[in-house]
């Protein structure tokens, strides 16, 4: 019989008892983010796993974008404006790594390597920061839904204003009044849109706070405000859909269409989470705390959020024709930088059906938009023109992040308009070339692709391009989900019983469509319902599943 020993372990013992309790910690916490399962099956997991890292990334650079430039260009410039300029493109290559395609299969070489390795790690960490004040902005923007309003953008209190316009009768495109409105809703000054007219006339360069404040102040003094900007620049539906707030409420400058906006990102994350396979929700759940770009426009109440959902359920539901048709519509009908994802929508339509139901589809799209803003034209087409083609037509500040910027801070000089304009559209046809080749096994490129453009642009506000990141994510966990559907119904000898394990995949196919009349998830109910589900390929048909996999 073995007598136990009554000596006391070793150093070299207890060191290593010590190391392999840090190990086992750390893999308790990381196995929520990064598969431990390195087998050929899970290949298409583990690299989804690792774009959501560069996904991280992409949002990390501009939640620091979100600092204040006026804490550091004063003391910098002219150079200040690489700041903001470097954390947009870094995020950009972010998203473009995350966009890159899969190998054609998994090679032994990539699965042996170390997962999570020392620099995911560490991003993991740094989003996970970064998500603590996407927690207070999520609660700030609960509270702030029981509190008077503060619009810190102007678009939002000129589209609450245009619904109150429209249940008194009269037009909101025709009367509107800037004087008016910052007499009735708690705004400041530095959050009107100023205008290079009146005393701001003959300059390029934007007031600052003092001379908008003296601009402000004369404007309520003398009731005329050539300064600011004071019509009602998007679509009809930008107003329509705060009507029920305006019933709800009184007066005018207590109402509050925070709720919206909030409910409308909230959305996002919860169709992520739906479609999102196990391994990966926490991912969406993190990505969608860490997402603070996101966040602070939506606790601005900005239309954007609005918009990007629409956006979003249009090409997650791109299979059921009409319905992805007309969400498209509505979000045209919404706000003006939905028309640059049109023609995106265009060539995924061409590419992924067939060239007439893209022209079928981009028909619905139009009619929707245009059903929704006819009385409006109707009424005054004269007034509707004007305020939708504002943003193009009035003279209004150079201003952004993109390459406007280091003229804005005087590193280059400016250039004519007419300049930007050319490589905005340079721009948007190198991006519709490159999308035309990719949109067969990337549809989700068209988010950051849609946005590449603006960056060139007179005007290219930071709010252009924080509905990219996320949403390409969402629609890149869709997709995986539904690749592992369509494995299971080419090789149902293979079905496991549980946990859905991805097939190992000989390579990139196009993304699958789904049948018109796919079986829906018995769990869930209303629009998330709608979504497609993980088993819902069954349904199928034989002859379009052999062509779209060519």
């Amino acid at each position: 019989m073995v007598q136990p020993s009554l000596l006391p372990p070793s150093l070299e013992a207890c060191e290593q008892q010590a190391t392999q309790a840090t190990t086992t910690a750390k893999r308790s916490w990381l196995r929520f983010f990064f598969s431990e399962d390195q087998s050929p099956d899970n290949y298409l997991v583990r690299a989804l796993q690792e774009r959501a890292v560069w996904i991280g990334i992409a949002l990390i650079l501009q939640a620091l974008n979100e600092i204040d430039h006026r804490l550091y260009i004063p003391y910098l410039l002219p150079y200040g404006s690489l700041i903001p300029l470097g954390l947009i493109l870094g995020s950009f290559a972010a998203m473009l790594m995350a966009l890159r395609p899969l190998p054609r299969r998994p090679q032994p070489r990539t699965l042996s390597l170390p997962f999570p390795r020392r620099w995911q790690r560490i991003a993991l960490i740094l989003i996970l920061l970064t998500s603590l004040v996407g927690v207070i902005e999520l609660g700030r923007g609960i509270v702030m839904c029981f509190l008077p309003p503060e619009f810190s953008n102007d678009g939002t209190t000129l589209d609450t204003n245009a619904a109150a316009l429209l249940l008194a009768g009269r037009n909101p495109y025709s009367d509107s009044n800037f004087v008016s409105i910052a007499r009735t809703f708690a705004i400041q000054p530095e959050w009107t849109t100023p205008l290079r007219q009146g005393r701001f006339a003959n300059r390029l360069d934007y007031p600052s706070d003092a001379e908008l404040a003296a601009a402000f102040a004369t404007a309520i003094k003398t009731g005329q405000a050539p300064e600011f900007e004071g019509k009602v620049s998007y679509p009809a539906l930008s107003f329509l859909t705060l009507i029920p707030f305006v019933l709800l409420h009184s007066p005018l400058r207590d109402v509050n269409v925070l709720p919206l906006y909030l409910l409308s990102y909230l959305l996002i994350v919860a169709i992520g989470w739906r479609l999102a396979r196990q391994e990966l929700r926490p991912w969406v759940l993190l990505l969608g705390l860490a997402n603070v770009p996101m966040w602070a426009s939506t606790v601005g109440a900005n239309l954007d959020i609005f918009c990007c959902l629409l956006l979003l359920l249009a090409w997650l539901l791109r299979e059921r024709g009409w319905l992805s048709a007309l969400l498209l519509g509505l979000a045209i009908a919404t706000k003006q930088p939905a028309w640059f994802s049109t023609p995106f929508y265009l060539i995924m339509a061409w590419r992924l059906y067939q060239p007439r139901e893209a022209l079928r589809r981009m028909g619905i799209a139009a009619l929707t938009a245009l059903a929704v803003n006819l009385p409006f034209i109707v009424w005054n087409p004269g007034a509707f023109i004007s305020g939708v083609l504002a943003p193009l037509n009035d003279p209004m500040f150079p201003l952004g992040v993109g390459i406007i910027n280091l003229s804005a801070t005087h590193l280059i000089p400016y250039l004519p308009e007419k300049v930007y304009l050319a490589l905005e559209l340079t721009a948007m046809v190198a991006s519709l070339v490159w999308y035309w080749q990719i949109c067969r096994t990337r549809p989700e490129a068209a988010f950051f692709l849609a946005s590449v453009p603006l960056f060139f642009a007179w005007r290219s506000l930071s709010s252009y391009f924080y509905c990219a990141a996320f949403p390409l994510f969402v629609l890149q966990v869709a997709r995986l989900r539904q690749k592992a559907a369509l494995e299971r119904e080419q090789y149902p000898a293979q079905r496991p019983a549980s946990s859905e394990p991805l097939p190992a995949m000989a390579g990139q196919h196009p993304l699958p469509a789904l049948s018109g009349r796919a079986a829906l998830q018995p769990a869930g109910a209303g629009l998330l319902s709608s979504l497609p589900a993980v088993d819902s390929l069954s349904a199928l048909p034989l002859q379009r599943r052999s062509r779209l996999s060519g």
